[in-house]
């Protein structure tokens, strides 16, 4: 309903929902009425990034801040209203920060802003453009600083795309958290076309199908050169490297970081994988190499966002944690905050990790798991929330 009757919707245009928290920045609309060709200097490197807080939050600085350090100059933008101490504090760590009316979601914030960019001729002079949204928390130290690498490696490359995650689930996709794109793609008809003809509405469903999986069928998919960074592959490999002088993987190390079985087990549903892993970690055993594969099986024919969600930060240095791992029941409250303080600790040595450990713990509590909607069916199904985590079989 906020899309086509309301007055930040159909009828009114991309830049009229940006509100620039900085006067020095100008309003959007008055930007994008600047000819192609403008003398306003255009960053080598470019980055959206889509925020959902009232304030400047630890993982989203830790965040910008990486971005920064990699050589990408910010624009944020806001889905909800920037307080004035987080706006202050934006002006120094972003090229711009905008206020935007929240009209589909992260997608429509991405969409917008492509097209704010294109409209003013700076996807035309930059070199790279990243994409990301704050879905994640965003773990600082070790693991912030492996990424930075990554992103300095792929600018130097051949490759016209990089990824944190790929889906196999309903069609294969890139999932949509981060993307780094070249000019090879990001000024390509079907990437401009696909984002002038999104719809943003405000349903996850939407946001899923007709934008994550969309993009990546109508425009990534078309080129070859990409690389993902977290992979089951890749995890394999880390995790054969990590315990080769150990005579295997212990089973109980391995599945301590992955949901819990338990509603699995409860509606009759282990597979073959699930159960080889189930098996040994109950006798402390260590995982042969085919029985390895088992944890590539798992992740591959799941979301690997909420099955690797440990595991990828602990072995490939992954800096990403999803947001939504106790609403859609992948785990427990108790379970997601103590690996989350783990993971922060080995990343941050010799830091005070205890904030960005309470920073986590407040947004999971706030919200909370799928019982806390068994009341608000509506609010459920636009975000998405339609049952408990069950590990997939395979090909089923």
């Amino acid at each position: 309903m906020d899309y086509w009757l309301g007055p930040h919707g159909l009828r009114c245009p991309p830049e009229r929902r940006f509100l620039p928290l900085s006067r020095d920045w100008g309003s959007a609309s008055s930007m994008a009425s600047r000819p192609s060709g403008s003398t306003e200097d255009t960053p080598d490197r470019i980055a959206l990034f889509i925020a959902y807080s009232s304030r400047l939050t630890l993982s989203n600085r830790a965040y910008i801040e990486a971005l920064k350090e990699a050589g990408f100059a910010v624009v944020y933008i806001n889905n909800e209203r920037t307080d004035p101490d987080a706006a202050a504090a934006l002006q120094f760590l972003c090229w711009r920060a905008y206020d935007h009316q929240n009209i589909g979601r992260d997608f429509g914030g991405f969409r917008d802003g492509v097209l704010l960019l294109h409209q003013e001729g700076h996807l035309d002079r930059c070199r790279v453009l990243c994409i990301a949204n704050d879905s994640m928390q965003f773990i600082p130290g070790r693991n912030a600083q492996a990424l930075i690498a990554a992103l300095k490696a792929f600018v130097a490359s051949e490759k016209q795309a990089l990824f944190s995650h790929i889906s196999h689930q309903i069609q294969t996709h890139y999932q949509s958290y981060f993307q780094v794109l070249k000019p090879e793609i990001f000024r390509s008809r079907a990437f401009l076309q696909f984002w002038t003809n999104y719809t943003p509405l405000s349903h996850r469903g939407h946001c899923i199908y007709n934008g994550e999986i969309a993009l990546s069928q109508d425009v990534y998919r078309r080129f070859g050169a990409v690389d993902t960074l977290y992979t089951s592959d890749k995890l394999q490999e880390a995790l054969e490297s990590h315990f080769r002088d150990e005579g295997g993987v212990p089973a109980e190390e391995v599945f301590r970081l992955m949901p819990s079985p338990a509603r699995t087990s409860q509606r009759r549903k282990i597979g073959y994988s699930l159960q080889q892993l189930m098996l040994q970690s109950d006798q402390h055993e260590r995982l042969s190499g085919a029985q390895l594969y088992s944890i590539a099986d798992l992740i591959e024919n799941g979301n690997p966002s909420h099955i690797a969600a440990f595991l990828y930060p602990f072995y490939l240095h992954c800096p990403f944690v999803k947001h939504d791992l106790c609403t859609a029941g992948s785990y427990t409250m108790a379970q997601a905050i103590s690996l989350f303080r783990e993971v922060v600790k080995q990343s941050l040595p010799s830091g005070d990790v205890e904030p960005y450990v309470e920073e986590f713990r407040d947004l999971m509590y706030r919200r909370g798991v799928p019982l806390s909607y068994n009341n608000r069916l509506r609010e459920a199904a636009i975000k998405g929330i339609t049952g408990t985590f069950i590990y997939p079989s395979t090909y089923e």
